[in-house]
């Protein structure tokens, strides 16, 4: 549907399409496709700096990648001068020793796709949820500390859970969690990985345990919607932004060290001006803040 709207010249639908398709678990393949796509889209309705990162972030990924469908020549050169700059970036060149030196995106190092499941029971859908949520907060580059311990003792509680009382209380546990970090295992992927399960795993009663998992609301008011946190109304400009600071922050070791932590401090607040903006005149605010920062610091 994407490369369908694109050839007929539908290129707003077809970034509206991108987005809706990143609300979904993607494999790597996947996610370089998409990022292939909307750097051709972007460009073709104008917006060349966001267009780059889109070629780059594919780029990072998957260095010797061409694009997917014929184009003119001016987003070939533009594309061909992106992979260049992602060459000679000297986290993505091949060191002497002959290994390729792993990209530091951090979705290059994440688990991708959607994840299976061993059961259909409520223990198996939680933990199943939580193996999820460390993918997608992985992605969002949320790794270590008070996150992984949190979800390391939500995998022990789910795993001793025995009482109805010690499930809901873990069970509240992580939904709160969800909440605080937006990160929201669609009801229907666990559906569908819930039917995968061969019958001779299946276990007396297990189809009454399991429950239905929260959702993100909708409301710009209320909670985050989409893998970056970004709320529903505005993701597909709010994720573009994002992984652009994706790219920005992989990019600190070249600021001095001296100003590097007051870089990354000012980045991280950025992120989080992005992430709560629910109007487009907010999100364009915030692109002017990204663009004041790379003048600053680049």
């Amino acid at each position: 549907m994407i490369s369908l709207a694109h050839r007929n010249g539908e290129y707003e639908q077809a970034l509206d399409l991108i987005g809706r398709a990143r609300q979904h678990p993607l494999d790597t393949h996947e996610l370089v496709l998409l990022s292939l796509y909307e750097g051709i889209l972007l460009y073709e309705v104008g917006r060349f700096v966001e267009s780059g990162d889109a070629f780059e972030m594919a780029l990072l990924i998957q260095p010797e990648e061409k694009l997917p469908t014929p184009v003119s020549p001016k987003i070939e050169r533009h594309f061909e001068t992106v992979r260049k700059k992602v060459q000679m970036d000297p986290s993505t060149t091949t060191p002497p020793g002959g290994k390729q030196k792993p990209s530091s995106t951090a979705s290059s190092n994440c688990p991708s796709g959607l994840i299976m499941t061993h059961g259909r029971t409520l223990r198996a859908q939680q933990l199943w949820r939580l193996a999820m949520m460390e993918q997608m907060l992985c992605v969002r580059d949320i790794r270590g500390g008070e996150v992984a311990k949190s979800l390391s003792a939500f995998k022990a509680q789910v795993s001793e859970a025995g009482s109805p009382t010690e499930w809901v209380r873990v069970i509240q546990e992580i939904d709160q969690f969800a909440k605080e970090y937006s990160v929201y295992p669609f009801d229907a992927d666990w559906k569908h990985v819930k039917s995968l399960v061969p019958e001779e795993r299946w276990e007396l009663g297990d189809e009454e345990q399991d429950v239905t998992l929260p959702a993100p609301l909708e409301s710009p008011d209320e909670e985050p919607a989409s893998l970056f946190g970004c709320r529903a109304a505005v993701a597909p400009d709010c994720e573009r932004l994002m992984r652009r600071l994706m790219l920005l922050q992989n990019q600190l070791s070249g600021v001095a060290s001296a100003n590097r932590f007051t870089a990354r401090t000012e980045l991280l607040r950025l992120g989080r001006k992005v992430r709560e903006a629910f109007s487009s005149e907010k999100l364009q605010a915030a692109s002017r803040d990204i663009e004041a920062w790379q003048s600053r610091w680049h």
